[in-house]
């Protein structure tokens, strides 16, 4: 898809879908870039690598990797192969009643990937549901339903992945089904200057009583649910020691330590997990998104004595789903481990995140309103503030906006949408990186005019 970026051609196909997602589609927002709508959101039309084409046939870099999905390029070729050959004996199996092959060696592969010996796991489709496994195993490991949780966390929007999720405007039209069985604790500064505060606010909640909003006393939370690297509560980085110091409050509290790397793990900050640099064996790990290459599958890898505390019934599994380890989503991961291992990712991810830290600080050094670059490997974040009557969410709507039409995909994340998530799949080349970096710096000129 080689040729000029951005968008050339009138918005026909794409105008025509908006059009119809608009009166058929329920729960869908009004168009958050009311000054560009004959453009935003653009209708995709195909994507390959790092590059995407839209409905209308104009062409776009790819900084978003579809919220992470694609970390090994869009229909990686390794991954659309083994695809096929899946396709050509197998769609549908059995769930928990008939296996197929490709679930346990799925599940035998991301078990020798663990941070210890002994992890089981349980496959399903998404990241919340991931979560949801997570979060039943290990109210059934310790008997207790409560939740310590990070404010900007997000874990999925699911009935139960939602009481865990911070962001009140997911939570506010669906109060009447939450219980409020989540606590949550703030968020450490980067620079760790607030960590002991967090630490010991972490602790009170985790050896206390959390009243749920019907006024129901249900005991001492019996886990803790964290993203390593925060993605959608706006690419923050914990300073060093916290993970490690989460699973000691853990162990001393009996709580259930859930590591929620659907987002950051699977190599997008280079390491397979990212919370291997702080060397933690969580007692559940959830993985999702770029796992299965494009292709929907997601999983809870549990240490023994958490998965052990779910057990058959009359010999009928009682977590299940009629998708759980889809042959084709199980056999496109297989692939995409493979895919990811052989580009070498921890160079891969430290080259992009050299580029964008780089780009980053120009920016800062043109830009009063560019404040500041964080992230790891191939998930970055560039928060911005306000400037010139308008709001920091703005900025960054407007900076998407511009850039998009100039062939750039980029996504506003932060609990008040003013960070600059970039998160391209590991393949994008050196020329389309500098590419997309230096549009995105042109973006950041035009809104500052």
């Amino acid at each position: 898809m080689a040729g000029t970026f951005g968008q050339s051609r009138r918005a026909v196909r794409g105008a025509r879908v908006r059009s119809a997602l608009d009166r058929l589609e329920a729960g869908r927002g009004e168009n958050p870039h009311p000054a560009v709508a004959d453009r935003f959101p653009m209708v995709i039309g195909s994507a390959r690598g790092a590059r995407v084409k839209d409905a209308d046939g104009n062409r776009y870099i790819d900084m978003t990797s579809f919220f992470g999905v694609a970390l090994a390029g869009h229909r990686n070729p390794a991954v659309m192969s083994a695809v096929r050959v899946a396709q050509g004996h197998l769609v549908s199996s059995m769930g928990d009643v008939h296996p197929d092959p490709g679930r346990a060696g799925l599940l035998q592969l991301l078990a020798g990937m663990m941070p210890a010996e002994g992890y089981r796991g349980v496959l399903s489709q998404n990241g919340a549901d991931a979560v949801e496994t997570a979060l039943k195993f290990a109210a059934a490991a310790t008997g207790r339903p409560g939740i310590v949780s990070f404010e900007g966390a997000y874990h999925g929007l699911s009935a139960g992945a939602l009481e865990a999720t911070w962001r009140p405007s997911f939570r506010k039209p669906f109060e009447a089904m939450l219980s409020g069985r989540a606590v949550f604790a703030p968020w450490p500064e980067p620079d760790g200057s607030n960590l002991e505060l967090v630490l010991s606010t972490v602790e009170r909640l985790a050896s206390s009583p959390i009243i749920n909003r019907f006024g129901a006393d249900i005991g001492r939370p019996g886990a803790l649910i964290v993203e390593p690297i925060q993605g959608r509560g706006g690419v923050r980085v914990p300073p060093p020691s916290f993970l490690s110091r989460l699973a000691s409050i853990c162990d001393r509290n009996g709580i259930v330590l859930i590591t929620d790397e659907i987002y950051c793990g699977t190599w997008r900050t280079g390491t397979f997990l990212a919370s291997e640099p702080e060397a933690v064996v969580p007692d559940i790990v959830c993985l999702g998104k770029a796992l299965g290459g494009g292709f929907p599958i997601s999983v809870a890898m549990m240490r023994p004595a958490v998965a052990d505390a779910v057990l058959p019934d009359h010999g009928e599994a009682v977590h299940t789903s009629t998708f759980m380890g889809w042959p084709v989503s199980c056999a496109a991961a297989i692939a995409t481990i493979a895919a990811i291992k052989r580009m070498e990712p921890q160079e891969a991810a430290t080259r992009i995140e050299r580029a964008v830290t780089a780009a980053a600080r120009s920016w800062a050094g043109k830009f009063d309103f560019v404040r500041g670059v964080a992230g790891r490997g191939a998930m970055m974040g560039v928060s911005l503030a306000g400037t010139r009557g308008m709001s920091a969410s703005e900025v960054t709507r407007k900076v998407v906006s511009e850039a998009l039409s100039r062939g750039v995909l980029l996504l506003a994340e932060g609990s008040d949408s003013d960070v600059l998530a970039l998160m391209p799949p590991l393949v994008i080349g050196d020329d389309d990186l500098g590419t997309a970096l230096r549009i995105i710096g042109d973006s950041l000129a035009k809104v500052a005019e």
